[in-house]
């Protein structure tokens, strides 16, 4: 008979997450998962198989962090009301204190060129996620008339994507709050060029 996991696999893979999108996936050591989450190697094994999945696990819950983003993009009244909500909470985890908000598993991920073609391919879905989400909001706020730039949507989500992982670099430099919105604030004023 199967011993009962003493565990959430949710806390877990939270962890796990922060561990990834901290140090990336190569420099993350099962060591250092291990120290995280308070499992051993092989209950961590066991519950989630090898590194590489529990990778492509916790970029499925680093994703699901952002459910409430999403979610007050949506109620938002107008297309740029629903970015300023996106890079208003961008801010808000750049500022903060802990290592693995201010980092995004995704942009870490891309950036140390993941060899591995199932891990690239997830990370590639997750930045077009992300990009359609911006894409969709900057269209919303063309046709309601709160984003009067007139280039393409998809260009403009380029720009923002670009902006959001410089947003990232930059905390990690200097992480003063009131730097990090008057750099936002510069960026969402890019919205009114007409």
């Amino acid at each position: 008979m199967a011993r009962e996991r003493s565990f959430s696999e949710p806390e877990v893979l939270e962890r796990a997450a922060d561990v990834f999108s901290t140090h990336g996936y190569g420099a993350t050591s099962v060591a250092m998962l291990c120290e995280a989450t308070g499992l051993g190697k092989q209950s961590l094994y066991n519950a989630f198989g090898d590194k590489q999945a529990l990778y492509l696990k916790s970029l499925d819950c680093a994703a699901g962090r952002f459910g409430a983003a999403v979610a007050g993009m949506q109620a938002a009244p107008s297309g740029r009301a629903a970015l300023q909500h996106f890079f208003d909470g961008l801010v808000a985890v750049c500022a903060s204190v802990e290592p693995a908000l201010r980092s995004c598993i995704v942009t870490t991920g891309l950036l140390e060129s993941v060899d591995d073609p199932s891990l690239r391919m997830s990370l590639q879905a997750k930045w077009q996620a992300t990009h359609e989400l911006l894409r969709a909001a900057v269209e919303r706020g063309q046709k309601d008339g709160s984003v009067r730039n007139p280039a393409p949507s998809a260009e403009l989500a380029d720009l923002l994507m670009s902006f959001m992982s410089g947003l990232r670099v930059t905390a990690r430099v200097d992480a003063t709050p009131a730097r990090l919105q008057r750099t936002a604030d510069l960026a969402m004023a890019l919205l009114d060029h007409s």
